[in-house]
């Protein structure tokens, strides 16, 4: 029997790193959930990689040479840095052969300017190297987005590091090599609620942009998204690779759920 996934709570994150228990693999391949602004759950990482998210998001400011964890300066806590809340946490799971470590995105949303906090990143994953030291299966791929360096420039940072390209538009010539995702504003195709059902139009221009997200052979993410059951079987369904949540524990059971019926 599967174990079930695993709740968001202090204690069940002390058992999981004690026990090693397996986190359930049910999840089918097609199945990938995005866990939204990661570091606002009440145990940031461990939640979203108890219940196998496929891409686990990060906000960052850059102060006085560190790379703090907060949506605005106003909201830094001096010590939630990306290293305590994320690089340590992983490669401690790494190291400790927690769970099944299965590879994911660590997708680390720049709210300062680009290029300085592009130094600052290459700093502190170093450090870290031994999370994707194979480059045929690393445990970790870091994908930038955000406030991100110039397309053209996107060559000059060396694997792990990835970026998120936010449009269908401008298609031709891109570094295609250097994007891991495409992640749109699901408000400019629709104002749906996640209940009931999509509008006929709103689902024709969520379907055309996610057949052209794949006809470059990238997948594709949309954010500001309802997220309910209703919708998150709605963009399975659709084909919506990385699933958009704020709420891990309960999508990963649902979509668990439904995989299995």
């Amino acid at each position: 029997m599967n174990q079930p996934p695993c709740k968001p709570s202090f204690l069940c994150v002390l058992i999981f790193i004690c026990c090693q228990f397996s986190i359930p693999t049910s999840l089918g391949q097609d199945i990938r959930i995005h866990s939204h602004n990661d570091y606002l759950r009440n145990v940031p990482f461990w939640e979203a990689y108890a219940n196998e998210a496929a891409s686990i998001e990060a906000d960052v400011i850059l102060k006085n040479g560190i790379l703090y964890v907060a949506h605005e300066e106003e909201s830094i806590l001096p010590e939630q840095t990306f290293t305590s809340l994320y690089l340590q946490p992983i490669l401690n799971a790494k190291k400790l052969k927690i769970g099944n470590l299965k590879p994911f995105i660590l997708l680390v949303d720049f709210k300062t300017e680009a290029y300085a906090t592009m130094d600052q990143l290459i700093k502190e994953i170093q450090p870290f190297a031994e999370l994707w030291q194979d480059p045929k299966k690393p445990l970790i791929k870091i994908v930038v987005s955000g406030n991100r360096p110039d397309l053209e420039d996107y060559h000059l940072y060396p694997f792990p590091l990835f970026f998120d390209y936010q449009s269908l538009e401008n298609t031709t010539n891109l570094p295609l090599e250097k994007i891991a995702m495409i992640s749109l504003n699901f408000r400019k195709f629709s104002q749906w609620n996640g209940n009931g059902r999509l509008a006929e139009e709103d689902l024709e221009q969520i379907s055309k942009a996610i057949k052209m997200a794949h006809q470059l052979e990238k997948p594709i993410r949309f954010w500001a998204t309802p997220d309910s059951k209703t919708a998150w079987k709605a963009f399975k369904e659709l084909g919506v690779d990385f699933i958009n949540t704020d709420q891990p524990y309960e999508a990963s059971r649902y979509l668990n759920n439904i995989q299995e019926r």
